[in-house]
């Protein structure tokens, strides 16, 4: 049975088709009984209006892009889920626009955002973005951040408080008696990434030990070349924290190949917190990011500044889960 368009329900309805249109996207400027006599008939026929089409009849729209650079990363996928729920908790339809790290994406799919009379927008790059790269599309405060973004700049952001994160982890691997501990750091030119570098190396120093940092290549690469140069080490150290579970995976995985069981011979400690930690082998020993409540305060945010103007920074607290990737030093 082909899909009713909105002349069929005006023919059946006995109304023109514009009634119809006004029915849905502008219910003020019809009868209150032509209106519901038409929803019915829509109803009947199994007729939803097209969100894209209403938003060009009505020059505003419920459609909300999340831009991400990638889908394949489980913290990006988590995050897309978390948003999905809350968006249409408030009456908003989440649209993924996956950009493959390409920022000549990023930029189409901000100026679709525009063509759709999207109310505003949250974008999670994974490098750190250009405030005026917003502007120059007329978006300015409606563009909510999540994480990649200086915190002074005129732009919401929402984040989690990454030396936290770092603190947590470095004095767990303390607590189980580890003396030598390194970081990879698989994530360049952002905020973030700066942020858990300069804890990592503050925390090294503070406890007396030798600063240690891989950072070649980025996500699981990161982790697998990590891995690669500690098991030439002489000397390796006895735990590691890795930037994101991505790494960790990397890294955990690369180990085993090369014969270094995790936690006996070397401990390590993810961030992010991702679902799939639970059930990697050994389960990951991670950092907690509350990805959940990220997507519903970046929603929150997004529409108090788009109704206001109001920029509001927030940064959430981690919290670590322990598992059995982590264990006593050797």
């Amino acid at each position: 049975m082909p899909t009713p368009r909105i002349e069929d329900v005006a023919t059946a309805a006995g109304v023109h088709k514009s009634t119809v249109s006004r029915a849905f996207s502008r219910p003020e400027a019809v009868k209150q009984e032509t209106r519901d006599h038409v929803l019915r008939v829509a109803a009947s026929m199994g007729y939803t209006m097209s969100p894209l089409a209403q938003a060009l009849r009505t020059k505003s729209s419920t459609l909300v892009p999340l831009i991400v650079p990638e889908i394949t990363n489980p913290f990006f996928a988590e995050l897309a889920k978390a948003m999905t729920a809350a968006a249409g908790e408030r009456g908003y339809q989440l649209v993924l626009c996956v950009t493959e790290n390409d920022p000549a994406a990023t930029a189409g799919y901000l100026h679709a955002m525009r063509s759709m009379y999207a109310p505003f927008g949250v974008i999670a790059p994974l490098k750190q973005l250009d405030p005026t790269e917003f502007e120059s599309f007329g978006f300015g405060s409606r563009l909510v951040v999540i994480d990649r973004m200086e915190p002074e700049h005129n732009v919401p952001t929402v984040t989690v408080d990454n030396v936290k994160g770092i603190q947590l982890a470095f004095d767990h691997l303390v607590a189980l008696g580890h003396t030598s501990i390194a970081y990879i750091a698989g994530i360049i030119g952002t905020h973030t990434a700066a942020d858990r570098r300069e804890a990592y190396h503050a925390l090294a120093a503070s406890h007396h030990m030798e600063s240690l940092e891989f950072n070649e290549r980025t996500g699981i690469e990161a982790g697998q070349r990590a891995a690669e140069q500690l098991a030439d080490m002489e000397r390796r150290p006895s735990a590691v924290i890795a930037a994101n579970d991505l790494v960790a995976f990397g890294l955990i995985s690369a180990l085993g190949s090369r014969g270094l069981s995790v936690p006996k011979e070397v401990s390590v400690v993810g961030f992010d917190g991702l679902e799939l930690g639970a059930s990697s082998n050994p389960p990951l020993t991670s950092v907690r990011q509350p990805i959940t409540e990220m997507g519903r305060i970046a929603i929150e945010l997004a529409e108090r500044s788009a109704e206001t103007g109001q920029i509001e920074h927030v940064a959430l607290q981690p919290r670590l889960l322990i598992r059995s990737s982590t264990g006593l030093a050797r």
